[in-house]
């Protein structure tokens, strides 16, 4: 009985250090990182609209958040955010849209595929295939007739969920944005 109470104090110390611990860390690295996430969606927005001059965070209808892009007080078009489940975690993506509902280019933030292989979504050979299509173009060919967006061999199912993603993100957009008009 002694040392059963022996061991759990001693489990019971070395959690609370262990936990107060984390938690130090934690807040030492919490307004790092976040700002290092922030410089990587400003960085892909640039990417994105190389010419804009601003990028106004807009919330409509049903709390959806999405970037007005300007160049000189001129509305030039929006960048929404999409994400999905890949083989190795979550993907995120910025999709730059026109004002006339193409796309105008993607780009990848955070992923964790297999690197050589899903990996490969963050390339230009593979992101250079969203630029100028519809949402009705924006899926795989080998899954849709009217797909234009060729998977990456050996890696079809990140390939799928870029394309899913951004095609979800697209349809959730237009429809907030019918609301509001």
């Amino acid at each position: 009985m002694r040392n059963i109470l022996k061991l759990s104090a001693s489990l019971l110390i070395i959690a609370a250090i262990s936990g107060t611990i984390l938690g130090i860390i934690y807040t030492v690295t919490k307004e790092p990182i976040a700002k290092r996430v922030k410089l990587e969606e400003e960085k892909a927005l640039k990417a994105i609209f190389p010419k804009a001059t601003s990028f106004n965070l807009t919330t409509g209808k049903d709390n959806y958040a999405y970037y007005e892009v300007y160049t000189k007080n001129k509305l030039i078009g929006y960048v929404i955010d999409a994400s999905g489940e890949g083989f190795g975690g979550t993907i995120k993506i910025k999709v730059g849209m026109n004002l006339n509902k193409t796309i105008k280019a993607i780009r990848i933030t955070s992923q964790n595929e297999t690197p050589g292989l899903g990996t490969r979504v963050e390339g230009t050979k593979f992101t250079d295939q969203f630029m100028n299509k519809t949402l009705k173009q924006v899926l795989l060919k080998k899954d849709f007739s009217k797909g234009t967006i060729d998977a990456l061999t050996g890696a079809t199912i990140s390939s799928r969920t870029v394309s899913e993603a951004v095609q979800k993100s697209m349809v959730e957009f237009l429809k907030i944005e019918r609301k509001q008009k």
